[in-house]
């Protein structure tokens, strides 16, 4: 536990950037959520009253887009697309939350909160290590080629945390593709009137 803490005071300042960009996604998912609640909200109450029939595949989606984002990261490339995929978690986070709430009141606040710890709390925790990790690969990178110094070893370091990160994902998406859905059906008495 202690070297956790030390190696996220180390990161302080990228902390403090992905919690500012998680938390713009979340304000503009919850401004999304209050002006199309119109549209949405059939469709809300239809996926509440059939959660047993939901399933939660994730697990090509994640791993493509980790992938993706670790090669781009040679480059620096990878880099804005994990920004993005930060933003776009606290945007979905921020419309669940908001198109709930308006929906079911406090229940489905509190409903939409353990709905998305359950889907996806594991793999945003992972993600943001895996964006420090990829920052890593880029500055290594970017050295490289302008300071023409060679972080082979470092490079083959960082590459190995983040392959267990995305095996850990993997296993994460597994797992909630067969229970996500007996999990989330325990909640199911928040979302009735």
């Amino acid at each position: 536990m202690r070297e956790l803490k030390k190696y996220l005071k180390k990161k302080k300042y990228l902390l403090l950037f992905v919690g500012i960009l998680f938390s713009i996604g979340l304000i503009v998912g919850l401004i999304l959520s209050i002006t199309h609640i119109n549209w949405i909200q059939n469709d809300i109450l239809y996926f509440a009253n059939h959660l047993e029939s939901q399933t939660y595949e994730y697990t090509l989606f994640h791993f493509f887009l980790l992938v993706v984002s670790l090669f781009f990261s040679f480059f620096g490339i990878g880099i804005p697309i994990l920004c993005t995929i930060l933003f776009y978690e606290g945007m979905s986070l921020g419309f669940l939350i908001g198109s709930f709430t308006l929906c079911f009141q406090l229940k489905g606040l509190l409903f939409s909160i353990l709905f998305y710890l359950i889907t996806k709390g594991a793999y945003l925790l992972i993600l943001i290590f895996f964006f420090f990790k990829c920052i890593e690969i880029a500055r290594k990178m970017i050295g490289k080629y302008i300071y023409k110094t060679n972080p082979s070893m470092y490079i083959v370091k960082m590459l190995k945390g983040t392959l267990i990160l995305i095996f850990f994902v993997f296993l994460i998406d597994s797992f909630l593709y067969f229970f996500a859905t007996p999990l989330i059906t325990i909640f199911r008495f928040l979302l009735v009137s």
